[in-house]
């Protein structure tokens, strides 16, 4: 098990900071991201292997997009 060791420099305090604010910049990104490509998947203009993609991971996630877009009841 490792265990979290303080910087022992400034600079490693400013590097070890914006690299946990990178790491959640992307954390925040990915799920808008998969999002619009799913979304997209479902149109008439996307390509059928990204239709295909676009169910599979739909499905794979529980389908909150299907649930979102989908038609009502």
């Amino acid at each position: 098990m490792s265990h979290y060791l303080p910087p022992k420099t400034p600079q490693q305090a400013r590097e070890h900071r914006a690299n946990v604010i990178s790491g959640i910049l992307w954390l925040l990104t990915i799920p808008p991201i998969l999002f619009a490509i799913v979304a997209f998947g479902y149109s008439d203009q996307a390509p059928a292997f990204l239709r295909s993609f676009a169910v599979q991971l739909d499905t794979l996630l529980g389908q909150p997009v299907w649930w979102l877009i989908g038609p009502g009841k």
